[in-house]
């Protein structure tokens, strides 16, 4: 009997590699998220740390003009904080979205393999009723010879 030859075994390996690219962009998407998160903790660490220095400058005689600066960069600080925010938010999405995509994929190459593995015990049950067959016909001939 001739060797096992799965006939989907080329889209087999098409899902092994669709589930791999899948597996890169949810890597990519996690590193983003945790650069965005990355990002938010620096820009509140800098808003904590100009809102010390406004305290400290505050005992001190300080002008209005300088004043004003420490209020601008404040405000700067804050929307850049919420900006950041959202990126934080687009970042989680799409990092949900790539796992989404990642569980089909799976999902798609074990539906497969699933195939591959039934076919194949289909194949070795055939290989097995052959070979019973073989044994039982050279059984059967040493029977007739022998009588």
């Amino acid at each position: 009997m001739q060797a096992f030859h799965f006939s989907l075994e080329t889209l087999l390996k098409v899902r092994r590699i669709e589930e791999e690219e899948m597996q890169i962009k949810l890597a990519e998407a996690s590193a983003k998220v945790k650069t965005e998160k990355e990002r938010l903790a620096l820009l509140n660490d800098k808003l904590t740390a100009h809102i010390n220095e406004y305290r400290s400058k505050q005992r001190d005689k300080i002008s209005v003009s300088i004043l004003n600066v420490f209020h601008y960069y404040n405000d700067k600080l804050k929307e850049d904080i919420i900006d950041q925010h959202s990126c934080v938010d687009m970042a989680n999405k799409q990092f949900q979205q790539r796992l989404v995509l990642l569980e089909q994929a799976v999902k798609a190459r074990k539906l497969v393999e699933k195939l591959r593995e039934k076919r194949l015990a289909e194949y070795q049950a055939e290989c097995l009723a052959e070979e019973q067959r073989v044994i039982d016909e050279q059984g059967l001939q040493v029977y007739s010879r022998n009588k």
